[in-house]
């Protein structure tokens, strides 16, 4: 295994290694390529060659810090950031993004939402922006409020490149109880990937709180056609037959997902046994 790891990393310096004089342009536009292929460990290490051959050469800082949030190493990701230098408000754009990125990884919330915030008085509908900032209140700060906000305004000024978050967002709706947008949001959400079976349990649980079984049956089953050890969806569809006075079919639920998760499976037992005879 040594022999090859060794084999293959000669293979990409084996170029340079025959001219010992390339110059920092040269590993610069190598790790081009090298990132183009999404090779982003050795067009790092390309980046970083360059720099070393030349200190100032300031977009090899932009783009080994891009490749840094893509392995993810973050903090090594924000010290080459923060010496590079924007020309434009282009590049300012894509700093702060870069930035923002890093921070929201290592949990900084507050460097964060200053960077993001940058991105958006330059350009106030940048996607990549507000769906950081909805990340950052959703992931970090866990406020649901402000989440909603920046999410929703991401889905009106970007929503082809923001579909990803339908699902956070319909949660969102769901702890709010907004179950009618959390409905209509999580529809969007399958169209958009109709394989994710968590879509779908999320979908069958605002279903469940409208009262409309069996429309949470229809995407709870589905979910777990998808991932037969849905967990949520077990609970769910137990959640429901205690709902509709089905007792032998909510203790069916509760053995499947005894198997699962025990602490769901007791939770969903203490209801069972509160039913009515």
């Amino acid at each position: 295994m040594l022999k090859r790891v060794f084999f293959h990393t000669l293979l990409f310096i084996y170029p340079f290694i025959v001219s010992a004089q390339s110059t920092a342009s040269e590993w610069y536009k190598k790790g081009i390529e090298l990132k183009e292929k999404s090779d982003y460990q050795h067009a790092l290490a390309a980046f970083k060659t360059a720099i070393a051959k030349n200190a100032s050469y300031n977009e090899a800082y932009y783009q080994a810090g891009w490749c840094c949030n893509e392995l993810e190493k973050f903090e090594e990701a924000v010290d080459y950031l923060k010496k590079y230098i924007p020309s434009s408000n282009e590049f300012k754009r894509d700093k702060s993004n870069e930035l923002g990125f890093s921070f929201l990884n290592l949990q900084n919330s507050k460097d964060a939402i200053e960077q993001y915030n940058q991105t958006l008085s330059l350009f106030p509908d940048n996607g990549i922006a507000l769906r950081g900032l909805g990340n950052v209140y959703y992931e970090i700060n866990e406020d649901h409020d402000q989440a909603i906000s920046y999410f929703e305004k991401a889905l009106k000024a970007d929503e082809e490149n923001s579909r990803p978050i339908y699902y956070k967002l319909g949660w969102l709706y769901n702890d709010k109880e907004r179950y009618d947008d959390a409905i209509n949001i999580l529809l969007k959400a399958i169209e958009y990937d109709s394989e994710d079976s968590g879509y779908r349990e999320e979908l069958g649980y605002a279903y469940y709180m409208k009262e409309e079984y069996e429309f949470a049956f229809t995407q709870l089953n589905k979910a777990l056609s998808l991932d037969e050890s849905s967990n949520l969806a077990y609970y769910y569809k137990g959640l429901c037959f205690v709902a509709t006075n089905k007792k032998g079919e909510a203790m069916s639920m509760y053995y499947k997902l005894k198997e699962i998760d025990s602490e769901d499976a007791d939770e969903l037992l203490g209801k069972i046994n509160k039913m009515k005879p």
